[in-house]
């Protein structure tokens, strides 16, 4: 961290504000994260085109490494608030949706809203690294991620509750104040960022470098193969999440506070990571997230749907302390220069595989009973807990002192 920025504990004002902004934006992102698909399977009666909403959220990945490489060359403050503003400016079109043959729309906001997230990924990353010392990151990220799970938790319900009473437009226009709130929040924070370093190498060597840190340094390149399991897991538990409803004479509306049960497992994960961190270290903390994973979303090759629910409660917390692992060893194994670059470039490689698996899941539906797509998921996911297992914390006399750039 370079000497000239403006390094402060996680209990000051400056962080806190900086928690409220991404407290706003998540707002926005827990309202609309189920809703959205629920709402093309009511205006269309197609439970495969809900299914493959969750699939168009990965296609801004494919410009994720752009977006990486533009965090590390401005302000990431600046960054921050204008894409929170493009967040809210992207989901003001489905205030005119009505119609099944308006479900396109639906999808197009769907792209730009999901893009916010590449988009901020390269910049919280920095910013949290310019602000908090080594030691503070891990806590800091277990805030961050409670937070996250804790409106996972409770918006859904609301979210769906607003949307059988009233219809999606309430939600919506709620998402749009929440983004337009962060952005104020985050335009207003002052703080002296890491300065911006000079990049002697060619675009294309430039705009892979975070590829390139991820691959050579460990031991994040395992824990980053690790992730990319997971995400893939989730995919496919993603693209027959309403099947699965359905088998279990479940309505399409319930999803989202079923869901929501993730969230007293994460809220749960991210009052102990920090501390399991510190006592096994962030490997260990990621292989049993990854178990944990995998003991929940057994369940859905049953019709319990209580056992589906209590599932999900371990599902939330096994994905929360393996994100909170990996992300605190991604910040703290990643100089300043290469935060925005790597945020993206994992972005990039745990939704690209998901798009591809969601999408091929949501058209095996008619095919396959959905019970097969699930195993697929648990035999990743066996294979994900194998290899977070063998990982082991950095060796210092081992690790790659200056990532992609050397």
């Amino acid at each position: 961290m370079s000497d000239t920025t403006t390094r402060v504990g996680r209990r000051s004002g400056l962080f806190a504000w900086l928690v409220a902004g991404w407290t706003l934006a998540n707002v926005a992102d827990s309202l609309l994260g189920v809703l959205l698909a629920v709402w093309v399977v009511d205006l269309t009666g197609d439970a495969a085109l809900g299914g493959l909403l969750f699939a168009v959220f990965g296609i801004p990945a494919l410009f994720a490494p752009f977006l990486g490489r533009l965090a590390d060359r401005v302000s990431r403050r600046r960054m921050m608030w204008i894409t929170y503003v493009i967040g809210a400016a992207a989901l003001t079109p489905l205030l005119f949706v009505h119609s099944a043959s308006q479900v396109w729309w639906i999808f197009a906001a769907t792209i730009l809203y999901g893009a916010v997230g590449y988009g901020t990924a390269g910049c919280r990353g920095g910013i949290l690294r310019d602000l908090l010392d080594d030691d503070d990151l891990g806590p800091a990220n277990a805030i961050l991620q409670t937070i996250d799970q804790v409106l996972r938790l409770a918006l859904p319900f609301v979210a769906a509750g607003v949307y059988i009473w009233t219809g999606p437009m309430p939600v919506v226009l709620a998402a749009i104040g929440a983004f337009i709130a962060a952005a104020a929040v985050i335009a207003s924070l002052r703080f002296t960022e890491s300065p911006i370093e000079d990049d002697a190498d060619p675009f294309w060597a430039s705009l892979t470098a975070g590829f390139r840190h991820l691959r050579v340094t460990r031991p994040l390149n395992r824990m980053t193969v690790v992730l990319i399991m997971l995400s893939s897991v989730a995919a496919f538990t993603s693209a027959v999440g309403f099947a699965v409803l359905e088998r279990m004479g479940v309505e399409p509306a319930w999803m989202g506070p079923i869901e929501a049960l993730s969230g007293i497992g994460g809220l749960v994960a991210g009052s102990v990571a920090a501390w399991a961190m510190k006592r096994v270290g962030r490997p260990r903390v990621l292989t049993i997230g990854t178990v944990l994973l995998a003991l929940g979303v057994a369940p859905m090759l049953g019709d319990s749907v209580w056992l589906l629910a209590a599932g999900l409660a371990v599902v939330g917390f096994g994905v929360t302390a393996a994100v909170i692992a990996y992300v605190t060893e991604s910040h703290v194994a990643t100089p300043s220069r290469l935060q925005g670059r790597v945020g993206t470039s994992v972005n990039m490689l745990m939704q690209l595989p998901s798009v591809l698996i969601t999408a091929a899941g949501a058209a095996a539906l008619g095919l396959v009973d959905a019970r097969w797509i699930v195993a697929c998921g648990l035999i990743l996911c066996a294979s994900a807990a194998v290899v977070a297992w063998r990982t082991r914390d950095a060796d210092p006399a081992g690790a790659d002192p200056g990532g992609a750039g050397s």
